[in-house]
């Protein structure tokens, strides 16, 4: 793709927050657990892209003091409201805070969406302190079920696909645990432990659709499709989910990365 991709991440995410939270926010949630497992019960916490805010809450309740920024204002607004607390409306790769500051720094699905996810991975390493903890998750390169779903569900009313945004080549990485090591041992830091993590998600239908009508790329394709495909589409879904709230057994990628001392 030609262009800014960082108005293309713009109109992706713009204005979509409630929707988010009814949606894909339980999606992400389910590696909340893992990031923060085995942190120090206390010490300072950052989260990048914090969404909703749940990741910083989940901090708090295990004796971290945590914050959060997020680039779009609508969602800072959304995780205000949950933390009780103004949320800085600022995002990778120009956070402004001091070098050094964070004992752990958390990227829950951040790389995967940012312009250039290398200068996004040394701003992680900036802000850290030395010895400190960067824990990222991204999705990996195999299309999750619910995209698959989703993917099956356009074949059968014949939708049309238009091209979704990528990043160029010299700015891509491999969505694969070695591929996020990569990024991270690239900005300076020492890599401890790559992986997958694996849970279960089970949206309700209508919170589901409202986000694959509304979020990303999701939306894009819906956007995309003429009046008579969009109810063929809402009526060949409402016959899969049958009143049911969907199972998917969801993969992502993980990875935690040490500040150097020296």
């Amino acid at each position: 793709m030609v262009g800014s991709l960082a108005a293309v991440a713009e109109a992706l995410w713009t204005g979509v927050a409630r929707v988010y939270a009814q949606s894909f926010a339980g999606l992400c949630a389910g590696a909340i657990p893992a990031l923060l497992d085995g942190l120090p019960r206390s010490g300072r916490l950052l989260d990048v892209g914090c969404g909703t805010g749940a990741l910083v809450q989940s901090a708090r309740d295990a004796g971290l003091e945590a914050i959060g920024v997020e680039p779009d204002p609508e969602m800072a607004a959304l995780a205000g409201s949950t933390l009780g607390e103004e949320v800085a409306v600022d995002g990778l790769p120009d956070l402004p805070l001091a070098d050094n500051g964070f004992d752990v720094v958390t990227a829950n699905f951040v790389l995967n969406h940012v312009d250039d996810p290398r200068a996004g991975a040394r701003e992680l390493a900036r802000v850290a302190a030395p010895g400190g903890r960067v824990r990222a998750t991204i999705w990996g390169s195999t299309p999750p079920p619910q995209a698959v779903m989703w993917n099956g569900l356009l074949d059968e009313v014949e939708a049309v696909r238009p091209p979704s945004p990528r990043l160029p080549a010299d700015r891509d990485f491999e969505r694969t645990p070695r591929g996020l090591a990569g990024i991270l041992s690239e900005a300076g830091l020492a890599v401890t432990s790559t992986g997958t993590l694996s849970w279960q998600w089970r949206p309700a239908p209508d919170d589901l659709w409202a986000g694959l009508t509304s979020i990303g790329n999701f939306g894009v394709l819906w956007r995309a499709q003429s009046d008579g495909v969009r109810v063929r589409l809402r009526t060949a879904y409402d016959d899969l989910a049958g009143g049911d709230d969907f199972a998917f057994d969801v993969t992502c990628v993980v990875a935690e990365a040490r500040v150097p001392r020296s």
